[in-house]
């Protein structure tokens, strides 16, 4: 009976000895899981401050850094309507210079020095030379004159008016000084090296004026067509030409600075109603190519991203 008793007695310890180990297990799990939760919350804290330590040097990026640096983008322009004497010529194409945003004399000055170590034969502006509600002086007026002049172009130079141009006083004696001519509903007739020839049509900026093909395209025969070159400012300028019968070969225009800002697989994220559908940097409709100039300023808001102040150059080449 006794050893009955005892045998009972240590079963019980050995029940309460599992109970007791049990309970602590629990208690080491419970102190694990109060450890865990401050090591969470310090892992999502840090995340936080990553996250927002990268948009502020994603700004910054894009206030101080992206809005410097001008690059050239290069196309090759082919066409089987260009004769074989522009074959080879060089267009640069400058937009948006904006002056007075982010951009200032230095840039100017780099402009010129860079657009000169190319040796275009042909230099087009498309418009918005200077930045909105900027305060002019006779001396930027003076500057402006005294460097835009400095570039140099075998056959000419030629400007239109961006929708900015029309409030600038300045705008055109500025560019007719620097040695620009200004097209307006107009054309020219280029020539170079043979009797062969080719237009530059300068269309003006239609959030400002009326868009006068009649007028500009004045030359247009459709049994003797002949290489044509359209300067125009807004996208939006293009419907006249989609609504009209008149062909042209290339298309160089401005204003939409492709968005400002260009995030991969998107886009521009700056969208302006006049730039219609071409805020991208080119288009090919037919046989026409379209090019859209990134320009080198900023408008309402001094942000570039991914998306360089630039100017371009076309080589054009004829096709056999």
């Amino acid at each position: 009976m006794k050893k009955k008793e005892d045998i009972e007695k240590l079963e019980d310890t050995d029940e309460l000895e599992e109970i007791e180990d049990e309970e602590e297990l629990e208690e080491d799990d419970d102190d694990e899981e109060v450890e865990e939760k401050p090591k969470r919350g310090r892992k999502v804290f840090n995340a936080l401050i990553f996250i927002v330590i990268i948009c502020i040097a994603l700004v910054m990026y894009a206030k101080y850094g992206g809005t410097k640096g001008l690059i050239v983008k290069e196309y090759r322009v082919e066409s089987k309507i260009l004769t074989s004497n522009f074959s080879g010529i060089k267009i640069v194409h400058i937009s948006d210079i904006l002056y007075k945003s982010t951009v200032d004399n230095s840039d100017i000055r780099d402009l010129v020095e860079r657009v000169n170590i190319l040796k275009p034969d042909i230099i087009v502006f498309t418009g918005n030379l200077v930045s909105k509600n900027a305060k002019m002086t006779t001396k930027d007026t003076d500057f402006l004159v005294s460097e835009l002049s400095k570039m140099h172009a075998n056959i000419g130079k030629y400007a239109i008016y961006g929708d900015y141009d029309y409030d600038f006083k300045s705008f055109e004696n500025v560019i007719t000084d620097s040695g620009f001519k200004i097209l307006n509903n107009e054309f020219d007739e280029v020539f170079y090296k043979t009797n062969e020839s080719m237009y530059i049509v300068g269309l003006p900026s239609s959030s400002k004026e009326t868009v006068d093909l009649t007028k500009a395209f004045e030359f247009y025969n459709d049994l003797e067509r002949k290489y044509t070159i359209v300067l125009l400012h807004e996208g939006k300028t293009i419907k006249y030409l989609d609504d009209s019968t008149y062909e042209v070969d290339l298309i160089l225009g401005g204003h939409s600075l492709n968005g400002s800002i260009v995030l991969p697989f998107y886009g521009g994220v700056i969208k302006d109603k006049s730039n219609y559908k071409y805020s991208k940097p080119e288009y090919t409709k037919g046989i026409t190519r379209i090019y859209m100039s990134s320009g080198m300023g900023t408008r309402e808001y001094d942000y570039r991203f991914l998306n360089k102040p630039s100017f371009n150059l076309y080589r054009l080449k004829a096709q056999n």
